[in-house]
């Protein structure tokens, strides 16, 4: 089922984003857990957004439990088609990542029309308003309340530089792992071809 979105509620000034909460279901959850050391760092995939399951079987382990793979590539589609509804594209550009540490330490707009993304495990994104993320990445005094975090699980959808649809640049970084954990991340674009343009 393609996944509903609300516009998520935030202060004034603070960007507006799409964001989908969900808790995954418990055995999935625990399954993704016990499969991380099995996943490569990084498994990259483009394509038709409709037609990602043939290409995302071949890119992720067999060694994975079939129940796991088998969610996690319909869950991977179904939000690869609902990013490319909302953008007005056919194509979307997938990586699953596996990180140890912060990979983005410092708030930045992507160079992108708009990004989904989903922490499958680990800590969520950080998200802040332009003021925020330059006095955190400068080293100013900022106010930690202003720096917000995006649930874990949850599916968020917002814009880049080039921001279509309605939505606007979002600052955002990777959150600080702890040691104890492994963090797991879905990251999807649209892809326009020459006959396509964002909305």
């Amino acid at each position: 089922m393609v996944p509903k979105f609300e516009l998520k509620s935030v202060p004034a000034g603070l960007v507006p984003f799409l964001l989908k909460r969900r808790a995954l279901p418990a055995h999935i959850r625990s399954l993704l857990r016990e499969s991380l050391p099995l996943l490569p760092e990084n498994v990259r995939i483009e394509g038709p957004a409709a037609g990602l399951a043939e290409s995302l079987l071949h890119g992720l382990p067999h060694s994975l439990d079939s129940t796991l793979l088998d969610w996690l590539v319909a869950d991977i589609e179904s939000c690869a088609r609902r990013l490319c509804e909302i953008a007005g594209s056919d194509f979307a550009a997938v990586r699953l990542e596996r990180a140890t540490d912060r990979t983005c330490p410092r708030f930045h707009v992507d160079s992108v029309t708009m990004r989904l993304l989903c922490t499958y495990c680990g800590p969520g994104t950080e998200w802040a308003d332009p003021n925020t993320a330059y006095s955190v990445n400068f080293g100013e005094p900022f106010d930690e309340m202003l720096v917000h975090q995006v649930p874990a699980e949850a599916i968020v959808i917002y814009g880049g530089a080039n921001a279509s649809a309605g939505l606007y640049p979002l600052w955002h970084r990777s959150p600080a792992v702890p040691s104890s954990e492994t963090r797991l991340l879905l990251c999807i674009d649209p892809i326009y071809r020459s006959a396509q343009t964002p909305n």
